[in-house]
């Protein structure tokens, strides 16, 4: 040991704790006032399929490339969207669109929820029955559900600044693997829709990622 050494005393500065960075916006748990649109969507589904099953104009619900393509009825790719074959199928939508509803709504406003996402399902219907013979029937939210979750990556990897950016990425994926993707298959499910939704809305969150600003959600 040389003399500087025995000289030297550690400056009590050099062990004070760092302080710690203001939380970003999405640590903040959102208020459930911002769930109402989502639950009011879930009451329009609701009504829907209860039509749908019960009543004549169920025959007006659906949508298929004939009816839009050919016949011209436009509004098809909107009722078929809040339209489901049972409440089985309507419940398994349901709690996607109820929550992904709410913190789109809470974290980036009336813009991204219902609107966008409702724009990411027409789309998703129509390329969806685009790809289908034209006589086969759409129903039910789950394109514009999927959307909705893929919208909220594209945003969460922007916006999560309380992370690293691999470790957003490897939260994303994994969520996306392990919610997104069917474990079992069932033919009466339109896995293309799923996957269409799916590429919509990464393709809409990239697109509006510079207009869509994050915000305080208390």
């Amino acid at each position: 040991m040389n003399e500087e050494d025995e000289d030297y005393y550690p400056d009590p500065e050099d062990f004070k704790e760092e302080p710690r960075r203001p939380l970003g916006p999405l640590a903040h748990f959102p208020s459930l006032r911002h769930g109402v649109p989502a639950v009011i969507s879930f009451f329009v589904c609701y009504l829907a399929t209860v039509a749908y099953s019960r009543y004549p104009v169920g025959e007006y619900l659906w949508v298929n490339g004939s009816s839009v393509f050919g016949g011209h009825e436009y509004w098809r790719l909107l009722t078929a969207i809040v339209t489901h074959t049972d409440l089985s199928h309507l419940l398994a939508n349901a709690l996607i669109v109820l929550v992904f509803g709410w913190m789109l709504k809470a974290y980036f406003g009336w813009i991204v929820f219902p609107f966008i996402s409702i724009a990411v399902g027409l789309i998703t219907n129509t390329i969806t029955i685009a790809m289908y013979a034209p006589g086969i029937k759409l129903l039910g939210a789950s394109g514009m559900a999927y959307g909705m979750v893929s919208l909220w990556l594209v945003f969460y990897l922007r916006h999560d600044v309380d992370h690293r950016v691999p470790v957003r990425l490897v939260r994303a994926v994994g969520f996306a693997l392990v919610m997104m993707f069917p474990t079992t298959f069932d033919p009466r499910v339109s896995y293309l829709s799923h996957a269409v939704g799916f590429g919509v809305g990464l393709a809409a969150g990239f697109i509006l990622l510079p207009f869509i600003t994050v915000r305080e959600p208390a």
